[in-house]
């Protein structure tokens, strides 16, 4: 992995946040702190770039609407913004949900600049934060928190993984993480990028370190999101402007047979969510022009060894 490319994907999926925060009356995931974890400069050169590239995604948009605010807006609600959203909102309901029942250990795979940290309200005290990620990635958001003035919670474990070289299992021990424990996992926006043996070996790894009826999380391409005559165009361009960024997506999954296939991951599939029940959940009656992605599933898996 390159020095800060990483850290650079974390910035973009931060901006988005924030500008669906800032910009929207009624936001789907309300993430207050993602705009102040950016500096002014960052803000502006992604801003630049997302609407430059409405020339990419739609031609005939580019040439009907005239105002820098006009583009941004148009490709940040139909390119960005709600995917990564919806998925937010899912993963963390499904955790206020967990922290109901009991569980007091939260796991963040590949968390970039999730904020949840910083927002986290009414929490049990004895309630543990593991974010996990790329040593330089992570090297960089504690110095960015640093340098925005804001203090490290004190229930927040950072584990740097190199998933390459690293033991996920060893490393979260370190931090503290109790196998003994019920925990709760989230994965998101990764599924897509990683081999289906490279993902289903995490699984495996997770459910080795985790208590019957612990939770994973995550979001995922459905397979006829690789099948150029059956995709949507949307779908299809994200797949090439990924590739083109050096992040290539590789896998999907058949909806209909991902319970099958977790069965040697010893996981039970609680909830898979289709792109109309995400439609349903979380885009309903809005006036926005904000829709679920085609192709893109949400999942809830639960350990059971």
């Amino acid at each position: 992995m390159e020095a800060n490319k990483e850290s650079l994907t974390a910035l973009v999926s931060c901006y988005a946040r924030g500008y669906h925060a800032s910009n929207s009356t009624r936001p789907i995931f309300n993430d207050q702190f993602a705009y102040l974890l950016l500096r002014d400069e960052e803000k502006r050169l992604i801003s630049i770039n997302w609407a430059k590239a409405i020339a990419f995604f739609d031609p005939e948009k580019s040439e009907l609407f005239k105002t820098f605010a006009e583009k941004l807006e148009w490709v940040m609600n139909n390119q960005t913004i709600p995917q990564l959203v919806s998925r937010a909102r899912y993963a963390e309901d499904g955790l206020r949900s967990a922290i109901e029942r009991g569980v007091r250990q939260y796991v963040i795979l590949g968390a970039g600049l999730d904020t949840f940290a910083l927002r986290q309200k009414h929490i049990p005290k004895d309630f543990i934060i593991y974010e996990v990620d790329h040593p330089a990635t992570q090297a960089f958001k504690i110095n960015r928190l640093q340098e925005m003035g804001y203090d490290i919670p004190a229930n927040v474990k950072f584990v740097p993984v190199d998933f390459k070289q690293d033991s996920l299992a060893d490393e979260l021990k370190k931090s503290g993480y109790d196998s003994q424990k019920i925990a709760y996992f989230s994965l998101l926006g990764v599924a897509m990028y990683l081999e289906k043996v490279d993902f289903f070996k995490l699984l495996t790894d997770i459910s080795e370190i985790s208590l019957n009826g612990s939770s994973f999380v995550f979001d995922y391409l459905d397979d006829i999101a690789f099948n150029d005559k059956r995709a949507s165009k949307k779908l299809i361009q994200m797949r090439q402007i990924t590739a083109m960024s050096g992040e290539a997506m590789v896998t999907g999954f058949d909806p209909f047979e991902l319970d099958r296939e977790l069965q040697d991951c010893h996981m039970l599939l609680y909830e898979n969510l289709s792109p109309a029940n995400i439609e349903e959940l979380y885009f309903a009656d809005r006036e926005d022009g904000l829709h679920a992605f085609d192709h893109f599933h949400f999942a809830h898996l639960v350990v059971q060894k």
